[in-house]
């Protein structure tokens, strides 16, 4: 076990309460995965075949305007989803005053089509490593999705089934990729979800791997094995915050228009558009796969401890929201811990800071001196290896501890 100190690098971000971070690729085709040996294959669908795979996945059926106010209606033709060069294919298609019924036998009309298929009934899981290789459509009124549901929907109905964007896109900002969760807590309906976002210049250029990694302890969102975006467990077993230790399944769609998609209008000029998938893989952790511990400590002994606590937040431990982490109380009263489960090899930036704002970035941040702060609004930062970390306790708002 180490016992180190950390230091800052602060990243905060203002996009629907969210962070982002930019990454530049240089636009190969040939990007694979890194996937190491401390994760083992369980389920892959590789594509490479002439027809869709009935007992992997479900072609929905469903008329325009069935959710979030899209214009699309997803058919089961070939015309929408096909295969070509070992890749799938959906795409998206101008058709005025298309008619056909949904799987309710609703008849209906539509203007654009395209298709929607997903693994439910057939393979639901709970945790892994989750990689997906696609080439995104070009155009603004596209909104391809790679994402997850609770198989539990049914039951409970959404949000509380909980819900994983591994990869959302949206045609009117290129190069924007974006990754979220969905709960009966955090959610676009209350304008609480926790969400992130990535620039990728290349995204409906070339192919990349959108991945996500799914543990108890947190959800870690990748484009090319590069993270982005990370969402920590701190729910303390409330379901309405954190629903995803249950099984979930996979969903793939294209999307036309919708309160997201839509909010640019559409340009027809860019269809067919086509999202291209070469494969979805899901690995599971191998028995030395194991996330390292991290005790984080700061006083409090030169400030006035606000009445809701000291919380852990800000940066990449921010999960997106400004509410942060709850910090404990030690035998010191001045000193305030927690002890996190992260994964090894990476790094991670965060802040202290003296009290629960969980609806505003303002207030309460301590200021991380230039001398142990990195970035614009110096956040600490703590890397982590192989081994369990306990950090030295600091100061609030200083490089040492108090004296």
């Amino acid at each position: 076990m180490k016992n180190i100190f950390s230091h800052s690098i602060f990243l905060l971000c203002f996009f629907y309460i969210n962070c982002e971070k930019n990454t530049e690729v240089d636009g190969s085709d040939n990007n694979e995965p890194i996937t190491d040996l401390d994760w083992n294959l369980v389920w892959e669908e590789n594509f490479d075949g002439q027809i869709l795979d009935q007992n992997k996945w479900n072609h929905l059926r469903w008329r325009p305007g069935w959710v979030n106010n899209e214009l699309q209606a997803y058919t089961d033709r070939d015309t929408n989803l096909y295969f070509e060069d070992g890749n799938l294919v959906i795409r998206g298609l101008v058709e005025p005053g298309y008619y056909d019924t949904d799987y309710q036998n609703n008849e209906y009309n539509a203007d654009y089509t395209s298709a929607r298929i997903n693994t439910a009934g057939k393979y639901s899981t709970t945790y892994g490593r989750f990689d997906i290789r696609a080439k995104l459509p070009k155009g603004r009124g596209s909104w391809p999705a790679i994402w997850m549901l609770g198989e539990n929907i049914s039951s409970e109905g959404w949000p509380r089934c909980g819900e994983i964007d591994i990869m959302e896109h949206v045609g009117y900002d290129d190069d924007i990729i974006h990754g979220s969760i969905h709960t009966e807590t955090f959610n676009h309906g209350l304008n609480t979800q926790k969400s992130g976002a990535t620039t990728i210049s290349t995204a409906t250029d070339s192919f990349h791997v959108y991945s996500l990694e799914w543990t108890p302890s947190y959800l870690r969102f990748l484009v090319d094995n590069e993270p982005y975006f990370f969402v920590y467990n701190g729910s303390g077993g409330n379901i309405s915050e954190w629903p995803f230790d249950q099984p979930h399944y996979l969903i793939l769609n294209l999307a036309i228009g919708g309160d997201w998609g839509g909010v640019q209008g559409i340009d027809p000029t860019k269809f067919p558009m086509k999202m291209l998938v070469d494969y979805v893989r899901v690995y599971k952790k191998s028995e030395t796969n194991n996330d390292v511990r991290v005790t984080f400590s700061v006083n409090m002994k030169n400030v006035n401890t606000n009445g809701t606590g000291v919380w852990l937040s800000g940066g990449d431990l921010g999960s997106g929201s400004p509410g942060g982490l709850l910090m404990t109380p030690t035998s010191d009263s001045n000193v305030w811990s927690t002890t996190l489960n992260l994964p090894k090899n990476s790094s991670f930036t965060y802040k202290f800071r003296n009290g629960h704002f969980p609806n505003t970035w303002s207030g309460g941040w301590e200021n991380v001196p230039n001398d142990c702060g990195t970035g614009e609004h110096n956040d600490r930062i703590v890397y982590t290896y192989s081994e369990d970390i306990i950090l030295n306790s600091i100061c609030f708002s200083e490089c040492n501890n108090c004296d």
